[in-house]
Parts: C-alpha cells; structure tokens; sequence
C-alpha cells in the first residue's frame, strides 16, 4: 500500500464515521430508537426525509402547521416535532441518547 492509499482510506472512515454521527432516530417513549429515515417512510408527507431540517423544509414548503422545540438545552440534538394535520408527535434524537437501537 502506497502513502496515497493510506491517506484516502484515512479520509474516507473519518468521513463514514461523522456521516453516522449525523444520522438522526426517533425515540420511542422508553428510549428505543429507529433510523429516522424509517419512521418518515411511513408517512407520505414525510416519505424520504432524514434529517429534522429536511421534515422542517417540507413542512414549510408545503405550509403545514408545526411545532419544534429542543428538549435538551445544554445538549444539541434533542428535538421534539408536533404535526398536529397529520396526528404526528415525535421525539428525534442523535444516537447518544437512544438505550437502544432497532435494526429490524
């Protein structure tokens, strides 16, 4: 293995690893949580979506009343969605808050 090659592996598990650090999980009310992106599959609105910027653009977009609240304060990543049309309330999380994961 050349220098390059080590560098570009480098690169690109640095890179793996802060897209997973991104990912977002809807928490159930015990603290299980599942892949975001497969909670909004469920719901047409939503169908797609990963992240609570991309819900909140759509939502936006598509002049759906919301709420959106942080409930951590001191620590990012700790939102909570109320879209009252569609009869949705959600918890999403980064993944350092989950107890644990669903991987069905």
């Amino acid at each position: 293995m050349n220098h390059e090659t080590i560098i570009i592996s480098v690169i690109l598990f640095c890179f793996s690893g802060l897209i997973q650090a991104q990912e977002w999980y809807a928490m159930s009310r015990h603290g299980e949580c599942i892949a975001l992106s497969k909670v909004t599959d469920r719901k047409e609105l939503l169908k797609g979506l990963s992240t609570p910027e991309e819900i909140e653009n759509k939502l936006v977009r598509k002049g759906v009343n919301y709420t959106k609240e942080s409930l951590h304060k001191t620590h990012k990543g700790m939102l909570k969605f109320n879209v009252p049309s569609e009869n949705l309330a959600m918890i999403l999380v980064r993944k350092r808050f989950c107890k644990e994961l669903d991987t069905k």
